[in-house]
């Protein structure tokens, strides 16, 4: 298990389960951004000395992997913010959020409702699909925050969640874990053909608003 050694995990702050699936994709995600596409590298790494740059072949991740994929079920939310909190310390933090993010929205749709997107989204007017869009986002994110208060903000186009988010606040380093939704967000945009565009995070409650915001502007894509 991965330690729980948040003060604010150990007070109790962080309530609720996530479904393992998220924490297991946050820790494949690593653990392919680690390896080297080609496997003679490995044999030149001093792990002691490179534990940060390749946490993600570390036993200890590699165990936990096995683990979450053996067990399945759902994962205490304060088990969850102690690996946001360890992966926040990585200087590429943003970016394996933003990616898990995606991830988990792809796998989300089961392969059935992804070939129907791709071959029968032209029948679903723009509007509809945006708002199937958020609607998949708000889903998602309600699973990755359990105890959150979670609200669309139709006339900015975004998302806001609120009351200490308990998995995403933890990776407070610049609110680099809150890279995840932004992931979510652009997946779901990507596979509702819902338009382009990029996802800004203008306020974050990690440090120090009243809520985190996202705000997605999208532009119509080339083939809608």
């Amino acid at each position: 298990m991965m330690p729980v050694d948040s003060p604010r995990a150990q007070d109790g702050e962080f309530e609720g389960e996530v479904p393992v699936r998220i924490p297991l994709v946050l820790l494949l995600t690593l653990r392919d951004l680690d390896t080297p596409e080609d496997p003679r590298e490995l044999e030149e790494v001093d792990f002691s000395l490179n534990l940060r740059r390749r946490l993600g072949l570390s036993s200890v991740v590699l165990k936990q992997i096995r683990r979450y994929e053996e067990e399945g079920g759902d994962v205490p939310a304060a088990e969850v913010a102690s690996l946001f909190e360890l992966v926040a310390k990585r200087i590429d933090a943003p970016e394996i959020f933003a990616a898990a993010g995606r991830r988990v929205t792809h796998e989300a749709f089961s392969p059935g409702g992804r070939v129907t997107l791709r071959l029968g989204w032209r029948l679903i007017p723009l509007r509809l699909r945006r708002i199937l869009a958020w609607r998949r986002v708000k889903r998602i994110a309600r699973r990755l925050t359990p105890s959150s208060k979670i609200w669309l903000v139709k006339d900015m186009n975004g998302l806001a969640i609120k009351r200490g988010l308990p998995v995403l606040a933890t990776a407070d380093r610049g609110g680099s874990g809150c890279e995840i939704v932004s992931g979510i967000i652009e997946e779901s945009f990507r596979l509702y053909r819902a338009g382009e565009g990029g996802v800004s995070h203008p306020q974050c409650e990690a440090s120090g608003g009243e809520y985190c915001l996202w705000v997605i502007e999208p532009t119509p894509s080339a083939d809608a």
